[in-house]
C-alpha cells in the first residue's frame, strides 16, 4: 500500500505545494485503523474521566504522546513521518498528537483558523497529518480548507475574521477510515458540527520544520 503512495508522491507534492493541503487515500490499512482507533478512544475516555480534558473544545485532546508511549513512538517514527519529510522536502520535528472527537449530535465545530507555528509560536512553519478513524463527511463535521491560503498571512485567532466559507476555493475533505489529509500550518481550515447519527473521530500528528531544515525548501510555505 505504501509503495502505491510513494509512486504518486510527485503528484501529491505538486498538489500540496499549490493548495497547502492534500488528501491521501488509503494511507492506513484496516488493521492500522483499528489499532489507532482503539488506543485513541481508550486514552480519550481515560483522560476525560480523570477530568484532564475540557476547555472550550471538550472533545479535542492534545499531547496524547505525553500520556502513552505508543503515540510518542508514532509521533517520532511512525511510517507517516518518512512520507511527510518526502512530501515537504525537509526534516521535521514532532510536536504533538491530538484526538478529535465529534460525537453524533454535537453541534459545535471549530471556526476558521491556522495552526500554531512551531514551538512557542516561532515562525518555522509546519504541517499536520490528520487520520480519519470513521467515515468523515459534510454532515458529521468534516474539515474544510481554503485552498492557497498558505500563501497569505492571517491572524492566529479563532475565528479568523472575514473568511468566505462559500468561496469557490473552499474544499470539503470527505474521507473514509484510513484516509489522511495533510495541511500546512498556514492553511486556513475549519470544521462543522455533527448533524448525523454517527460519530466522527480522528487522530492528528503535528510537526514543525527542524531547525536544521530551510523553510525555503518547501515552495508555498513561509
Amino acid at each position: 500500500m505504501y509503495e502505491r503512495i510513494k509512486g504518486s508522491l510527485h503528484a501529491l507534492k505538486a498538489e500540496y505545494d499549490r493548495d497547502g493541503v492534500v488528501v491521501v487515500r488509503g494511507f492506513l490499512d484496516e488493521a492500522e485503523v483499528s489499532e489507532l482507533r482503539g488506543r485513541a478512544l481508550w486514552l480519550a475516555d481515560t483522560i476525560i474521566s480523570r477530568h484532564q480534558g475540557g476547555g472550550k473544545y471538550k472533545n479535542v485532546l492534545k499531547s496524547l504522546h505525553q500520556y502513552d508511549s505508543y503515540f510518542d513512538a508514532q509521533l517520532k517514527s511512525g511510517r507517516h513521518v518518512q512520507f511527510l519529510e518526502q512530501l515537504l522536502a525537509c526534516e521535521l520535528e514532532g510536536l504533538s498528537v491530538a484526538w478529535f472527537g465529534r460525537p453524533e449530535g454535537e453541534p459545535q465545530g471549530i471556526d476558521p483558523h491556522v495552526d500554531a507555528f512551531g514551538r512557542d509560536g516561532d515562525s518555522r512553519g509546519g504541517a499536520t497529518i490528520w487520520f480519519a478513524l470513521d467515515p468523515v463527511n459534510i454532515k458529521n463535521g468534516c474539515l474544510h480548507y481554503l485552498l492557497g491560503s498558505h500563501r497569505e498571512e492571517y491572524l492566529n485567532v479563532i475565528p479568523i475574521p472575514n473568511i468566505d466559507r462559500e468561496s469557490a476555493d473552499v474544499i470539503a475533505a470527505e474521507l473514509e477510515p484510513g484516509d489522511a489529509v495533510v495541511h500546512s500550518a498556514h492553511t486556513v481550515h475549519w470544521s462543522g458540527g455533527n448533524h448525523s447519527g454517527e460519530p466522527r473521530s480522528a487522530v492528528s500528528f503535528f510537526y514543525s520544520f527542524s531547525n536544521d531544515s530551510a523553510v525555503q525548501q518547501v515552495p508555498g510555505l513561509r
